[in-house]
């Protein structure tokens, strides 16, 4: 998949509700050899964890399990990522201080595990995990998979970050549009270039761009046509 076309499919994904995501990630993860998959998106205000959301198709009684267990016992998985990017095949050392959490998962088929991560500026921090009940994950299917799994972790933090925290960027007061940022993206969504926009604005095309940046930064955006969406959705257009 090129980049033109992995981008497009993220600017998608922002557009879809919870079950249309859902029903996407349960089909690239079956593409990719797995059974099931976690992914946890929590925010973090200083050293405060809050606003937790969860995708995932394994069953709510398992999720409640699991988190149960992990109350009296360190989740070896976050603990990983809280110390670490790099992304975790799980193996017979991951729960050795903690059988009772792997007991959990063996009871759910979740025998052979992959989990990755993806972190952004303003302390929101998701994983990625995925299960399956047979196989156990290789070097070689490591390295064929490991961009694809990056990129859909990465995928499902922006796309649930801009669908599902809205009210939290809301209330960020860096967030807000000068009146000259919301003026430049509204002529951009309607279509405008730079240069179109610094005529109708009596600015120049650099003047016009650097608004469009500053817009996207903070948006938390990729891409001008992202930070339309997400603005448009903060009610700030």
């Amino acid at each position: 998949m090129g980049t033109a076309n992995r981008v497009y499919t993220k600017q998608e994904l922002t557009l879809q509700g919870e079950s249309n995501l859902l029903t996407y990630t349960r089909n690239r993860i079956e593409l990719y050899g797995f059974d099931n998959f976690l992914f946890r998106m929590t925010t973090q205000y200083g050293d405060i964890q809050s606003d937790r959301k969860i995708l995932t198709n394994h069953p709510t009684e398992f999720i409640d399990t699991f988190d149960a267990s992990c109350l009296s016992h360190k989740n070896p998985i976050e603990n990983h990522f809280k110390r670490s990017i790099d992304p975790l095949v799980w193996d017979h050392k991951l729960f050795s201080e903690t059988p009772e959490l792997q007991e959990v998962s063996y009871s759910y088929g979740l025998n052979y595990g992959w989990s990755l991560s993806a972190h952004d500026s303003k302390g929101t921090f998701s994983i990625l995990s995925l299960s399956r009940r047979c196989s156990h994950i290789s070097p070689q299917e490591f390295n064929e998979k490991v961009g694809n799994l990056l990129w859909l972790c990465h995928q499902l933090h922006m796309a649930m970050y801009e669908n599902f925290f809205i009210d939290m960027r809301l209330n960020d007061p860096n967030n807000h549009l000068s009146v000259r940022e919301s003026e430049v993206l509204k002529w951009t969504a309607q279509g405008k270039t730079a240069s179109d926009i610094g005529m109708i604005l009596n600015l120049t095309p650099r003047t016009v761009n650097f608004h469009i940046s500053s817009a996207m930064r903070k948006m938390g955006a990729t891409n001008k046509t992202s930070a339309v969406v997400i603005a448009a959705k903060l009610g700030l257009l």
